[in-house]
């Protein structure tokens, strides 16, 4: 981000002409975007839980995630809850593990929509992974240890005591939730509505700073942002999520000055703002044994 500050006096002079009324409108998506994450966690249990302490865990979560990289912060808080409701650890676990691909497919999703919708502005992005240095190492780690597992009497004993009932819990909670509709349509319903949320925020900021900027545009300029942000091991990818916004805004015709202040403005809003809020709710669910 280092280099986006060279333009500070453009950026200072686009935030004294913003409209802080559309400023305003932008500290909403903070609240909204944890309901759309109770939404998802709710859709992902069989059991039935209650929205409001379900609610403060979520916000709690996403302070502990502003400190820990990958979310590992929340997804433990939110496993630890999960587990003082009476829900087994299997359950427990599989529901956490389904949040998160739920929202891994959900953002490739968003993702692929709005970046076709918006035309080829992001088609030279090339990400290059050498998948074939690491997969013969990884098969061969794999089969090793399922031949200790398997084949020795410790193994099997840790397999018929441990695995099996912990798969048995997640597949139960996965069929339970396969046979209804309704936990689906809410998972479906918290897992889209979290990266649109954020991209109606991120279009309210630059609409405040003056930029005009189609919604698409917008929504292409974040996704893109935000896939390439989630591979920095980083806390909500800091720093990478804000540099790939001010260059994917800029890119796309909006002013430095008036693209870096409604980034940071925005990040202040959805993200910064979450730390002294989900420090307070930390307080309260751990006070009321939620976890």
């Amino acid at each position: 981000m280092l280099p986006q500050f060279a333009g500070a006096p453009a950026a200072l002079h686009a935030l004294k002409e913003a409209n802080w009324w559309w400023l305003l409108a932008v500290v909403p998506v903070t609240f909204v975007s944890q309901a759309f994450s109770t939404c998802l966690q709710l859709g992902t249990i069989p059991d039935r839980l209650p929205f409001g302490p379900t609610y403060q865990v979520q916000f709690a979560g996403s302070f502990l995630n502003r400190i820990t990289p990958n979310n590992v912060g929340g997804m433990a808080l939110g496993l630890r809850y999960l587990q003082k409701t009476g829900i087994e650890t299997g359950a427990a676990t599989a529901s956490v593990g389904l949040q998160s691909l739920a929202g891994a497919v959900s953002n490739a999703l968003v993702a692929a929509v709005f970046l076709a919708w918006a035309g080829g502005h992001h088609a030279g992005v090339h990400l290059d992974v050498p998948v074939g240095r690491y997969a013969l190492p990884v098969i061969a780690l794999v089969l090793a240890a399922g031949g200790l597992i398997g084949f020795t009497p410790p193994g099997r004993r840790f397999l018929h005591e441990k695995v099996w009932p912990f798969l048995s819990s997640a597949g139960s909670t996965v069929k339970g939730i396969a046979t209804d509709p309704a936990k689906i349509a809410l998972g479906t319903l918290g897992a889209l509505g979290l990266p649109l949320v954020q991209i109606v925020g991120l279009a309210l900021s630059v609409h405040a700073l003056g930029g005009d900027l189609p919604f698409v545009q917008v929504g292409a300029a974040y996704m893109g942002a935000r896939l390439l942000a989630n591979a920095a091991p980083v806390p909500g990818g800091l720093g990478a999520l804000e540099a790939g916004l001010i260059a994917g805004l800029t890119a796309l015709g909006v002013p430095a000055g008036a693209a870096t202040s409604a980034v940071l403005v925005y990040r202040l809003l959805t993200f910064w703002l979450n730390v002294p809020l989900g420090a307070l709710a930390l307080g309260i669910v751990r006070r009321k044994g939620y976890v």
